[in-house]
C-alpha cells in the first residue's frame, strides 16, 4: 500500500512539472509566431542599420578636377568638425526628391551652401580635416540652402589678390571670422578652404589671441611671417535696407535679407588693406549674390 501511494505521489509530481514546462513552451511559441520581437517592443519601431551613422553637414566647397574632395562642416559642430569627402566616389549619391536612377541621369553638381546627409560606419580617421570611414550614401537635401560660406570665401580671396605685396611670401596665415554669423564649424571650414587654396594651414584667432600666442609682435605691431585676414559683420550697428523690385497686386513679396560687413588683411601697423561698408543680399532660395564694397583703404 505504501509503495502504491509513493508511486501516485511521484506520478502527480511528474505531471505537474510537465504542465509547467508546457506553459513556458507555449508562451515562447506565441512570441515567435505572432508577437513582436523583444527588440521592436522596446524601441517602438524598426531599428536603424547596425553600425551606421547618419549626420547632416554644410557643403562649404564642392571640389573640382584638381582636388575632388569637398569640404564639409558638421551642422551645429565645433571647430574640429570639419571633414573632406569626394562625394562622387560614393556609389549611392541622391538628390532629395529623386530616385537614385533619376539622380544618375541628371546633369548636376553639388552646390556650396547645400545641406547634405552622409551615412557611414561611424568611424573617423584621425586627421584634420577629419575623414569618414566607410561611406555608404550621400543625400543632397532640398531645404536649408545658405551659401554664406561661399560669399565669405570670395571676400577672403579678393582680399588676397588686392595689394598682393602685403601677403607675398608669407608662411603663416591668420583667419578671424569670429565676428560673423557663421557657426563655429563653418568658420573653421572656410578658414581651412581658404588656406588650402594658397598652400597654408590657417591659424584661427583674433588679433589679440595671435599676439598672445606669439605670432604677432604686439609691441612693434607687425607679423613678420604672416598676415591676418578678417571679416566683421556690422549689421547690428547699421542694418542693411534694400529697395525691393516692383511687384503687382497678388504677387508674393520677395524674401530678401542682407548683411553688412567690413573686411581687412593686416601685416603690420603700416601694412594693411580694408574693404569697408560692404553689403550683400540673399534671395528667398538662400543664395547670396555678389557683394558691393562701400570704400577701400590702405595703410
Amino acid at each position: 500500500m505504501k509503495k502504491w501511494c509513493l508511486f501516485l505521489s511521484l506520478y502527480f509530481c511528474i505531471c505537474l512539472l510537465a504542465a509547467c514546462a508546457g506553459g513556458d513552451i507555449s508562451a515562447g511559441e506565441g512570441a515567435d509566431s505572432g508577437g513582436a520581437p523583444a527588440e521592436e517592443t522596446q524601441t517602438g519601431g524598426e531599428t536603424a542599420e547596425p553600425g551606421r551613422v547618419t549626420e547632416t553637414f554644410r557643403l562649404v566647397t564642392a571640389g573640382d578636377s584638381d582636388n575632388p574632395a569637398s569640404v564639409l562642416a558638421a551642422v551645429g559642430g565645433t571647430s574640429g568638425d570639419v571633414y573632406t569627402l569626394d562625394i562622387f566616389s560614393v556609389e549611392d549619391v541622391t538628390l532629395e526628391g529623386y530616385t537614385p536612377e533619376e539622380t544618375a541621369a541628371m546633369d548636376w553638381s553639388p552646390m556650396p551652401g547645400a545641406l547634405v546627409e552622409v551615412t557611414w560606419d561611424g568611424s573617423v580617421m584621425e586627421s584634420y580635416p577629419a575623414r569618414f570611414g566607410d561611406v555608404t550614401s550621400v543625400r543632397i537635401l532640398e531645404s536649408g540652402f545658405n551659401d554664406l560660406c561661399r560669399l565669405y570665401l570670395d571676400v577672403l580671396e579678393d582680399l588676397w589678390n588686392v595689394d598682393a605685396g602685403l601677403n607675398e611670401g608669407i608662411t603663416e596665415l591668420g583667419v578671424d571670422l569670429s565676428e560673423t554669423s557663421l557657426p563655429e564649424s563653418e568658420r573653421a571650414a572656410v578658414a581651412y578652404a581658404f588656406g588650402m587654396r594658397h598652400g597654408l594651414m590657417p591659424i584661427e584667432g583674433t588679433y589679440g589671441e595671435l599676439v598672445e600666442a606669439g605670432y604677432i609682435d604686439g609691441e612693434n605691431l607687425t607679423w613678420e611671417d604672416g598676415c591676418l585676414f578678417s571679416i566683421k559683420e556690422t549689421q547690428d550697428k547699421d542694418p542693411v535696407v534694400f529697395s525691393l523690385p516692383a511687384f503687382g497686386p497678388g504677387d508674393e513679396m520677395p524674401d530678401y535679407n542682407g548683411v553688412r560687413f567690413d573686411a581687412e588683411k593686416w601685416r603690420s601697423g603700416t601694412g594693411a588693406y580694408f574693404f569697408s561698408d560692404c553689403t550683400a543680399v540673399r534671395n528667398g532660395g538662400g543664395q547670396w549674390g555678389d557683394y558691393a564694397v562701400g570704400a577701400e583703404a590702405i595703410s
